[in-house]
């Protein structure tokens, strides 16, 4: 199987089985039930977040899958050529030098993963947002019972209270799966793919380069060298 082709199957696999999941939690009602149950409106706002960096994330995956398949395929254009032009650059500015590539190897990667780290970090916002919601269902539920021992004991109040109690926790319970889930699992796998991908293209750039690119450099350094003299 080619390179390209690996990240692009990764890909549509952990997400086909996510969608049927969630197609299944459809069907049972689980989801109708947390979004009904949150109060807060925070998993909404978990939702809404985790949909737009899920596509941001999704472009990025295609942009390396592209990347992937210009570099297997020797293409003039894209992220390889263009480091293999900045070594012929590097090369002829050096005027004999040996060619370290140490510093533009880690330019790439640094330049790649600026893009790629966003993602993790919504990822474990995420989360954050659904401790944020255990918290504040469980203040919810706390002023409830704070309220039916200040007012006595009036069934109906008792009704009320209870009913405040539950929704606290609906919020408190449900929030934390929606982050847990949408951010700490599927977003998150998003970002290792990436991450996995940007580092396996950037070690198959600097092998090439090492194997391939820079002994064609001193090859043809050394010949021009010979010829002038």
């Amino acid at each position: 199987m080619n390179i390209q082709h690996t990240l692009f199957y990764k890909w549509l696999l952990g997400n086909s089985f996510a969608v049927l999941v969630g197609y299944v939690a459809w069907l049972q009602g689980w989801i109708e039930l947390i979004l009904r149950s949150d109060a807060s409106y925070l998993s909404w706002a978990i939702i809404l977040v985790f949909g737009m960096f899920w596509i941001i994330s999704t472009y990025h995956i295609l942009i390396l899958n592209r990347e992937l398949t210009r570099f297997a395929d020797a293409s003039p254009q894209g992220v390889a050529a263009n480091y293999f032009a900045k070594l012929q650059s590097k090369s002829r500015n050096q005027q004999g030098a040996p060619i370290d590539q140490n510093l533009l190897a880690t330019t790439l990667r640094i330049r790649l993963m600026m893009s790629v780290q966003v993602v993790g970090y919504v990822a474990n916002t995420l989360i954050l947002l659904g401790l944020i919601g255990t918290v504040v269902g469980f203040v919810i539920a706390v002023s409830g019972l704070g309220d039916s021992l200040g007012q006595g004991e009036n069934i109906d109040r008792v009704k009320t209270v209870l009913s405040q109690i539950v929704n606290g926790m609906g919020v408190a319970l449900f929030t934390t799966l929606v982050g847990s889930v949408l951010g700490g699992i599927w977003l998150q796998v998003h970002y290792q793919m990436l991450l996995r991908a940007v580092t396996d293209l950037v070690v198959r750039i600097v092998e090439h380069a090492e194997v391939e690119v820079i002994p064609k450099l001193t090859v043809n350094r050394e010949a021009a060298g010979a010829d002038a003299s």
